[in-house]
């Protein structure tokens, strides 16, 4: 887009144009644009928006670069929109949580209460997957503090408090719906306890079971031990039976 003076109008036109796109990496505009902060507030938007967890979801988590880099005279855009560029650029695969994290410092648990319990295991395995926002660093958009040294850290929120936001949020998962956490309280209760009996009933035909073998065990010995006796009697009664004879 190199030679179209682009005005807020047209940074708001390609801003809702970004908004679901999961191609476009590259975005090249003249140096030369005049955009006002109302013009750039617009595009952030199609790169981070803030209105609620789902809206900030769908934003686009593609485009890493607005800029010819190798343009020296090149315009520096505001901060949020070069975090949200180096967050999709350098770590695509975390961009749309952490931008969720950085956004909404508390997420409301409401809109998935629908869903019952059924969603609680998501929720705690979505926080799981977002917890290396937390060690994520980028560099300072200034061309002056720009190296390797002064990097710093995304999500500014140290590890006890991204535990405690999660805690949170599954507290209010939970309390939005004590019925159905004390029915499944119950059902596990319940569950626990025919656990419970089938696991009598198993270990009782299990003694049952070894106490039949000992008794056939026994009987088979038994049968063995006067078998060997009848023999012992018969090879008796032949030897009587020959002494008479002679």
């Amino acid at each position: 887009l190199q030679g179209i003076p682009i005005e807020d109008d047209g940074m708001e036109v390609l801003g809702q144009g970004l908004v679901g796109n999961q191609s476009l990496r590259s975005l090249y505009l003249d140096d030369g644009i005049t955009v006002t902060s109302a013009g750039w507030v617009a595009f952030s938007t199609a790169l981070c928006d803030t209105s609620s967890v789902n809206s900030t979801y769908l934003s686009n988590h593609t485009i890493c670069d607005i800029w010819n880099e190798d343009d020296e005279d090149r315009p520096i855009p505001p901060q949020d929109i070069s975090l949200h560029l180096q967050l999709n650029r350098e770590n695509p695969q975390h961009a749309a949580r952490c931008k969720i994290l950085m956004s909404h410092k508390h997420l409301d648990m409401a809109p998935l209460l629908h869903w019952g319990l059924k969603f609680l295991p998501l929720a705690v395995a979505w926080f799981e997957r977002a917890k290396p926002c937390t060690a994520l660093t980028i560099y300072d958009e200034d061309p002056d503090l720009r190296s390797p040294d002064l990097r710093r850290r995304v999500l500014d929120e140290s590890d006890e408090a991204f535990e405690s936001r999660a805690l949170s949020a599954v507290y209010e998962f939970v309390r939005g719906m004590p019925m159905e956490v004390m029915k499944s309280r119950n059902e596990l209760a319940l569950a626990a306890a025919y656990d419970e009996k089938i696991a009598r009933i198993e270990e009782e035909s299990k003694l049952a079971l070894e106490q039949r073998d000992r008794k056939n065990l026994q009987l088979e010995e038994e049968i063995a031990r006067l078998k060997g006796e009848n023999e012992r009697l018969s090879g008796i009664v032949e030897v009587v039976r020959k002494s008479v004879g002679d």
